[in-house]
């Protein structure tokens, strides 16, 4: 565009990135690799149409996933735009949504002061409806029922159509009766869950033309970021608020569309151009993270899914050194490898413990390397594991804060009715429920009922009015409290911090400095936010993700799974247990659906492009996991990678596993590792397909002994690795 070409939001950037933030009108596609600089090109996008073409700030809406994102993006459009940052609408899917029902959610039945049930109270409400409808939670396990509920929200399916939605199987109906119950309680409670967020906006939209209308006036101009992760109701929420204007632009990468299982759909940024034919559709392929042979790495892995725009990933940085990949014993020499490069690296190139991620496919891979990293005095730090607002104490406060911002929040009153402990217990509370039921009211008003609580006895009484009475003090004190303020005397006169103080054992000390932490928490929630309250906070903290609780500059090595990973990055990254089975998971590799290992292979790329300079893979040709030991099958993806991109590592290079290119045979050490066991005429190999009459098909990853003294180990979908005897077993050989 002519005029713009001097611009200072368009300095710094490459051909194809000036090209995406000086795209006229209508439909944008941008395609944008890892490391391309998508954050970079959306903000100045956002700054171009405002600073340069004269779109008011207040018809820009950018919409993110994390927190985090939201966050960094703020900040780089203050640097562009000054205060007239501040009129743009810049936050997470939820958030946003969160603040358009804040505003108008009423029409469709959600109160202003609605709260925002994360994992946990989803966990306790769904307990509660399954123990009130008589349902075993061993046979229909909480978690398992949230999934199927999240599932069908993510398709805007509601309780009543979800037995037919899924097909009418007698479990189907049982899901039905339970979502049913559980949006019942959740009404009321007036609070929504993350799924909810963006169900009752679409709903809402759809419902009163009037209220999308305005929103479509207000955002003329939108971006969307990740839009390979969105779900149906996410896309149809987009659509909705874009149909009139079509000034829609979206950046991802289907090569790092990594949430299926959640719901995210990536059929739907593959369709874009189909929904937009006069879409505009550009390619970042620059790479500014990693190296050369970082990227050919990933590029070897990733060019075999069948699933995917044609791109490839380059830079200008040097090769770089090659790829380390290693094969050890068992899971301890693995988690010894890690910690012995770690200390090499530290020692010899100066780096510091920050500078390194170790990443696994399942949490349950974490603990070997927790106990080496203790005994070697490595620092570490969980991510994605236990949160500071998960922990117990923090959540107690927590819930205090959500029952005086909204006293229907029945789950957050049963957490804290007796904590500290104040004479209510499991009877007490059994009755006040009851009694809430039958007359239709919430815990809080049972807990105000004279002639409920009069039922309990003398000291039950006094211990009730006394709860009831502190809860109304302090929402006398909310109506001009800060959030710090009113905070601080929810510890201090709940009594919590003294009960701490009295305990007086290093643990209680603990929780005491995670319970003042918290006000360092509402603080800096004050200082960043343009309308503080306790609302607002409650809110800020429930749609936190585990991304956006990565702190910065703690000199520790994160431990985190490959999905925790996504959109962060290190100078070094450890890949570990790359074996069939594990990575690959055995679900996807027996799959019948052909996307489930390109989703798998998908988030082996993902983890190769989080480095920036070093990448280690690492195997065990024994692992111990879930309490079952067997020998592994290296994975596929290490398969992928061509000998010239891999080196060996140090004193034990005869063990290192180095392959040619795909099209090729394996190199001779990799072949021997997996023939090992099944060589000579054995009737099984390690790698055959196989039917087992109950267990179904599964893989064989090492045979044992040969003749009669066979044992072959399969790797079974959702049933793990089971050692059979062939004579016995009825196996059936697959093609």
């Amino acid at each position: 565009m002519p005029g713009h070409t001097d611009s200072p939001i368009l300095e710094g950037l490459n051909d194809r990135q000036r090209q995406a933030v000086l795209h006229a009108d209508g439909p944008l596609l941008i395609f944008a690799g890892a490391g391309s600089g998508k954050t970079r090109v959306l903000t100045h996008r956002a700054a171009h149409l405002i600073r340069e073409r004269g779109v008011p700030a207040f018809n820009v809406l950018c919409v993110t996933f994390t927190n985090k994102a939201a966050d960094e993006m703020k900040e780089r459009l203050r640097g562009l735009l000054g205060g007239r940052h501040r009129e743009l609408w810049v936050g997470t899917f939820h958030s946003i949504c969160a603040r358009i029902l804040r505003q108008d959610g009423e029409r469709v039945g959600v109160p202003s002061n609605f709260v925002v049930f994360d994992s946990s109270d989803q966990l306790a409400l769904m307990k509660d409806c399954l123990r009130d409808l008589d349902l075993d939670p061993e046979q229909f396990p909480p978690p398992r029922i949230l999934r199927e509920i999240s599932n069908a929200k993510n398709e805007l399916i509601g309780p009543r159509d979800y037995f037919n939605w899924r097909g009418g199987r007698p479990y189907d109906e049982i899901v039905a009766r339970a979502y049913t119950l559980y949006q019942n309680r959740l009404k009321d409670n007036q609070a929504c869950d993350f799924d909810d967020l963006i169900d009752y906006t679409v709903w809402l939209f759809e419902q009163y033309p009037d209220v999308l209308q305005r929103y479509q006036d207000r955002f003329h101009h939108i971006l969307v970021d990740e839009y390979q992760d969105i779900n149906f109701a996410q896309y149809r929420f987009v659509t909705q608020l874009a149909v009139k204007h079509r000034d829609l632009c979206v950046v991802g990468d289907d090569d790092q569309a990594v949430y299926g299982w959640r719901g995210a759909d990536m059929r739907i940024i593959m369709r874009f151009d189909e929904d937009y034919p006069d879409a505009e559709v550009i390619k970042l392929e620059q790479n500014y993270r990693s190296t050369q042979n970082i990227l050919r790495t990933a590029w070897e892995v990733i060019r075999h899914n069948n699933t995917r725009r044609d791109k490839r990933l380059w830079t200008d940085a040097p090769p770089g050194e090659k790829i380390v990949i290693h094969r050890t014993a068992d899971e301890h020499a693995e988690s010894s490898f890690v910690t012995d490069t770690i200390e090499h690296l530290i020692e010899h190139d100066g780096r510091t413990h920050r500078d390194f991620a170790v990443l696994y496919r399942v949490n349950a891979q974490s603990r070997v390397f927790e106990k080496v990293f203790v005994s070697r005095g490595i620092p570490y730090r969980i991510v994605g594991g236990l949160r500071f607002y998960d922990r117990a104490e923090v959540k107690d406060i927590h819930a205090y804060l959500r029952v005086l911002h909204n006293p229907a929040d029945s789950v957050s009153l049963k957490r804290i009715i007796n904590a500290p402990t104040r004479g209510i217990g499991d009877k007490t509370l059994s009755h006040l429920e009851q009694t809430a039921l039958e007359r239709g009211l919430s815990l809080l008003e049972a807990a105000r009922h004279g002639e409920a609580i009069s039922e309990l006895g003398p000291r039950a009484e006094a211990a009730v009015s006394q709860f009831v009475n502190l809860i109304d003090h302090l929402r006398r004190k909310m109506e001009s409290a800060t959030v710090t303020e009113l905070t601080e005397a929810v510890i201090q006169e709940s009594g919590y911090q003294l009960a701490l103080e009295q305990e007086g054992t290093i643990k209680a000390r603990g929780k005491l400095d995670n319970i003042r932490e918290l006000l360092s928490a509402t603080q800096e929630y004050e200082e960043g936010a343009e309308e503080p309250s306790v609302g607002g906070f409650l809110e800020n903290v429930a749609l936190l993700t585990s991304a956006d609780m990565l702190e910065e500059g703690v000199d520790a090595v994160p431990l985190m799974t490959l999905h925790s990973a996504k959109g962060l990055e290190f100078p070094v990254v450890f890949i570990v247990g790359m074996e069939e089975g594990l990575f690959p998971l055995a679900r996807a590799t027996f799959s019948d659906n052909p996307m489930d290992l390109e989703e798998e292979r998908r988030l082996c790329y993902v983890g190769i492009t989080r480095a920036m300079e070093r990448v280690f893979l690492s195997s065990a040709e024994l692992r111990t996991i879930f309490g079952a030991t067997a020998h592994t099958m290296v994975s596929t993806f290490l398969r992928d990678i061509p000998e010239d991109l891999v080196e060996p590592y140090g004193p034990v290079a005869p063990r290192n596993i180095t392959w040619e290119s795909a099209d090729t045979a394996r190199s001779p050490a990799a072949q021997q590792i997996l023939d090992d066991a099944g060589a000579g005429d054995q009737p099984f190999r390690a790698g055959d397909k196989v039917r087992h009459p109950s267990f179904g098909d599964g893989m064989i990853v090492s045979v044992a002994g040969s003749g009669e003294e066979m044992l072959v180990s399969v790797a079974f979908p959702d049933k793990g690795i089971k050692k059979l005897d062939p004579q016995y077993a009825s196996l059936q050989k697959l093609r």
